[in-house]
């Protein structure tokens, strides 16, 4: 085996490790496990649709710099609007297009859980992105960026669709307002992702700068924390709903 090809299954590795860590962790908190081949196939198309969202992403962040805008409205629009509301649909796409339809999604909690399936896809091809555009001289390295985006991009991903998750499956027994709870929850997954990246790479990575960093990390970890409660409330109040999901 050539140093290349081992250090490429090294990296691939490391890469992977943090969105199937995830993955185990809240398959666990499902009563009555879903089919292995639904859970794999969402979790591939949430990795497929990395593909459009880089060229959408690109080709609005292409138009909008040619407005010419001030440097802080770029940002936020950058950042709240085009990653933030592009990510977040297309992670429901990979949802809606292969398991909101399925005889299997038969309890309030599946939509959260493969709507966070999907997330993770999406994170782990981002993360292979990442590692492959990367040159590291010590195992330590590609060990200390999977452990970074397991608490930091993976997490929010995860935060972000399972939130909004919560939010369409409660859609569907407040029919009255399933508008309301669909648009609020895709409302709040795009806030916390755009709070996400504004703070931790606009004030951080962009502008750097050790004065930067500490009120920022605690923004950030206060921002993943709540979101954390919130997740965590939503999944025990949707296991305790007993009627079975009519899509």
């Amino acid at each position: 085996m050539t140093d290349l090809l081992l250090h490429t299954l090294i990296y691939t590795s490391f890469a992977v490790l943090p969105g199937i860590i995830w993955l185990l962790y809240f398959l666990n908190k499902d009563r009555n496990p879903e089919p292995k081949r639904l859970i794999l196939k969402v979790f591939l198309i949430g990795m497929i649709v990395t593909i459009p969202v880089f060229f959408i992403e690109f080709g609005l962040l292409s138009f909008i710099q040619n407005l010419n805008l001030e440097n802080d409205t770029f940002n936020f629009i950058q950042y709240f609007v085009v990653v933030a509301i592009t990510e977040e649909v297309f992670k429901y796409l990979a949802f809606r297009f292969t398991a909101q339809n399925t005889q299997y999604l038969d309890e309030p909690i599946d939509i959260a859980m493969y709507m966070i399936v999907a997330a993770l896809g999406f994170a782990t091809a981002e993360n292979i992105v990442l590692f492959s555009q990367k040159t590291f001289e010590f195992l330590i390295e590609p060990a200390s960026l999977a452990l970074i985006r397991f608490i930091g991009a993976n997490l929010l991903h995860v935060l972000c669709s399972g939130i909004f998750g919560f939010y369409i499956a409660i859609s569907f027994y407040q029919t009255k307002k399933r508008h309301l709870y669909f648009w609020s929850g895709l409302s709040i997954a795009v806030i916390i992702h755009g709070l996400f990246d504004f703070f931790l790479k606009y004030s951080i990575i962009e502008k750097g700068g050790e004065n930067e960093w500490t009120p920022v990390f605690a923004i950030v970890i206060a921002l993943l924390v709540v979101s954390c409660v919130l997740l965590n409330q939503g999944i025990k109040k949707l296991k305790r709903i007993k009627s079975v999901c009519k899509i």
